[in-house]
C-alpha cells in the first residue's frame, strides 16, 4: 500500500471512532429515571395486550340470585329471556324482567363464548336445580335429590320382592343432572315410580332340593305245595331313596324358565319277592300224617272210663312245639271250657284236627297252614292230670280215630 493510501485509510478509521465513543457518552449521560419509565410503559403495554387477549369487560347475568352465565354485551341477554318468556311454563315476560339483573365484570373470553344464557334463564325461572335422575336407556323414570336416595329408591323397589337374590337385569343410570324442582320426588314415590315404568326387569332364581322315596318292585312266584291264601316273603322289599335339584328362573315374579332337574340315586330299592300258594286244601289222607308233638303215647280213642275218649294223648314237656299236621285254614284259636287252650284247624273234604290243653296258641284265626307249620305248645291247661297234648280229628263233624291217620 502506498503511503498516500494508508494515511487517508487511518483518517477514515479515527473518526468512526470518535462517533461510536461520542454516542456511549450521550447514553451514558440520561437520567436513569427516564430509563425506568420507558421499561415501564413497555410492560404495562406487554401486560395490557396479555390481558385484553384472554380477559375482557362484561355482564354477570343473574335471574334472582342464580348467576346464569356471562355475557359480553345487554343486548344477548335481553335477547336470550325474550326467547325465554316464550319457552318457560307458567312464566311471562315481566316475571322475567322482574328478575334479571346484570354485574360488570371482567370475565374469561372462554366463559363468554360457552355460556349459555338462554339455557340458564330457563332452568332458574322453572326452579331447575342438580338432582339424581334414575334412567334405563335415556328414558328418565324418577329424579331424587341425592345420589344416595337414588340408590335408596332402588333398594325399596327390590324390597317388594322379598328375596335377598333379587337383581335388577336392566341397565339403569344414577346420573346428576338438573330437573325442576316439582319433579323430585321422595324414595317411596321413586320407588312406585320405578315399579309402574315397566322398563326395569328383575330376576331371581328358586333351587329345589328333595329327598324322594324309590318304589320297590314285587316278584310274586305261585307255588303249589303252599296252601291257596298262603304268602311267604322269600325277600322283603325295601324302599330306595333319590335325590334331586331344580332350578326356576323368575322374571318380575313370572316364572320364565327352568333348568333340566339332575337326579341322582342314593340308594338302590330292594325287589321283594313272594311265594304264593295255589294247593288246594283236599283234607287228610290216612296214614300219611306226622305226630303233631313229639312225646309219650298215653291214651288211645275210644271207650275210657265210661265214656268216649273222642282222641289220642301225647305226654310231653310244657313247651313241647306242636306243629300243623297238614295244610289248612284256622277256624278257632281260644279257651274252650274243659280244653284250655284249643285250636281248631279246617283241612277241607269235611276233615278238622283239633289241639288242646296248649301253654300257648301261636296262630290267630283266618290263618292258613302248611304241614309243619307252628301252632302252638304243650300245656296243662284245662281239665288235666299233667302236661299233654289233646289230638282230635273230625270228619263231616264226627270223631274219628287219630291213628288211623298217623304214619306210624
Amino acid at each position: 500500500m502506498k503511503g498516500a493510501d494508508f494515511m487517508q485509510k487511518r483518517t477514515e478509521n479515527t473518526s468512526a471512532t470518535t462517533v461510536i465513543r461520542e454516542s456511549y457518552n450521550i447514553i451514558k449521560d440520561v437520567n436513569k429515571k427516564v430509563l425506568s419509565a420507558i421499561l415501564g410503559a413497555v410492560m404495562l403495554i406487554s401486560a395490557f395486550g396479555i390481558i385484553t387477549r384472554y380477559y375482557t369487560v362484561g355482564y354477570s347475568v343473574y335471574y334472582g340470585d342464580v348467576n346464569v352465565g356471562v355475557t359480553a354485551n345487554k343486548e344477548e341477554a335481553i335477547e336470550a329471556y325474550t326467547e325465554a318468556a316464550t319457552d318457560v311454563k307458567e312464566c311471562n315476560r315481566g316475571e322475567l324482567e322482574n328478575n334479571l339483573r346484570f354485574v360488570m365484570t371482567i370475565a374469561s373470553v372462554d366463559d363468554m363464548l360457552y355460556t349459555d344464557i338462554y339455557r340458564g334463564i330457563v332452568e332458574a325461572a322453572e326452579g331447575k336445580e342438580d338432582c339424581y335422575s334414575i334412567a334405563v336407556d335415556g328414558n328418565v323414570v324418577a329424579c331424587l335429590k341425592t345420589e344416595g336416595e337414588a340408590e335408596g329408591a332402588i333398594e325399596e323397589y327390590l324390597a317388594n320382592f322379598e328375596r335377598d337374590d333379587a337383581t335388577i337385569y336392566s341397565n339403569y343410570t344414577i346420573e346428576n343432572t338438573k330437573e325442576i324442582v316439582t319433579e323430585i320426588v321422595t324414595v317411596e314415590e321413586a320407588a312406585e315410580l320405578i315399579e309402574d315404568s315397566g322398563l326395569f326387569t328383575v330376576v331371581y332364581k328358586d333351587v329345589f332340593e328333595e329327598e324322594y322315596d324309590i318304589p320297590y318292585n314285587t316278584t310274586v312266584i305261585e307255588d303249589e305245595s303252599l296252601p291257596e291264601g298262603v304268602e311267604i316273603y322269600t325277600q322283603k322289599g325295601e324302599m330306595g331313596k333319590g335325590y334331586k335339584k331344580a332350578v326356576v328362573f323368575y322374571e318380575n315374579g313370572e316364572k320364565k324358565h327352568s333348568v333340566d332337574p339332575v337326579t341322582k340315586i342314593l340308594k338302590a330299592p330292594v325287589d321283594e319277592i313272594v311265594r304264593v300258594g295255589t294247593g288246594k286244601m283236599v283234607g287228610l289222607v290216612k296214614k300219611t300224617l306226622p305226630w303233631p308233638a313229639k312225646g309219650t303215647f298215653t291214651s288211645p280213642f275210644g271207650p275210657r272210663w265210661g265214656r268216649n275218649h273222642n282222641g289220642v294223648d301225647v305226654a310231653a314237656k310244657p313247651g313241647t312245639p306242636i306243629y300243623a299236621p297238614a295244610m289248612g285254614k284256622v277256624t278257632f284259636s281260644s279257651t274252650k271250657n274243659g280244653y284250655g287252650n284249643y285250636i281248631m284247624i279246617d283241612h277241607g273234604n269235611g276233615y278238622v284236627t283239633t289241639y288242646a290243653h296248649m301253654t300257648e296258641r301261636k296262630v290267630q284265626v283266618g290263618a292258613v297252614v302248611k304241614q309243619g307249620d307252628l301252632i302252638g305248645t304243650v300245656g296243662s291247661t284245662g281239665r288235666v292230670t299233667g302236661p299233654h297234648l289233646h289230638f282230635e280229628i273230625l270228619l263231616n263233624g264226627k270223631y274219628v280215630d287219630p291213628m288211623d291217620y298217623i304214619a306210624g
